[in-house]
């Protein structure tokens, strides 16, 4: 048996394995851009309960050291079912590096959290939701986001940084979730 036919059938049971335990695809965000605008929606599942999901979510202090890209974190103000929280990131692509200012108002209900940008330093437009669901024993998360950028990118360049950071920040919140049950 030849190295690339062995490779084959080594590959082929894994598959088989991964799809006969039932595991579901790794989640890919979708990204689609009208008129300089740029939505972006993903769902996935995971086995931990709502609560453990709320609770990193919602840990917006701790954020910078699970989450990619972001810098800082803090929470400039708080009231009865609202925060404010102002983050810092950093997304580089091939030779593009851009710094990104939020100040977000998050709106905390009990599916969801739902958040916009007050400062309109980096997007004129940004926002978005978190949703929590419970599926056949899973806790579906939805996220959602629009974003209008206040500053100059190609549009396919920004299209694929939009796709990338959300791919990697969904891995990062399943392995923080993980890790917190």
């Amino acid at each position: 048996m030849t190295k690339r036919a062995f490779s084959s059938m080594v590959l082929l049971a894994v598959l088989q394995a991964a799809v006969s335990a039932g595991e579901r695809p790794a989640p890919t965000a979708d990204v689609r851009e009208e008129g300089g605008v740029y939505t972006v929606s993903a769902s996935f599942a995971v086995e931990q309960p709502t609560s453990v999901v709320r609770a990193v979510l919602t840990d917006y202090e701790q954020i910078p050291r699970f989450m990619p890209d972001v810098r800082t974190s803090i929470v400039r103000e708080r009231g009865s079912g609202w925060v404010l929280v102002e983050q810092e990131a950093e997304s580089r692509l091939l030779v593009f590096t851009r710094r990104i200012h939020l100040r977000l108002r998050i709106d905390e209900q009990s599916d969801a959290l739902l958040f916009r940008d007050e400062c309109r330093q980096s997007f004129k437009r940004y926002d978005g939701a978190w949703r929590l669901s419970v599926e056949e024993g899973h806790t579906i998360i939805s996220y959602e986001l629009t974003a209008e950028p206040a500053f100059d990118v190609p549009r396919s360049i920004l299209k694929r940084l939009l796709r990338r950071d959300s791919g990697r920040m969904i891995a990062s919140l399943q392995r923080e979730i993980a890790a917190r049950y």
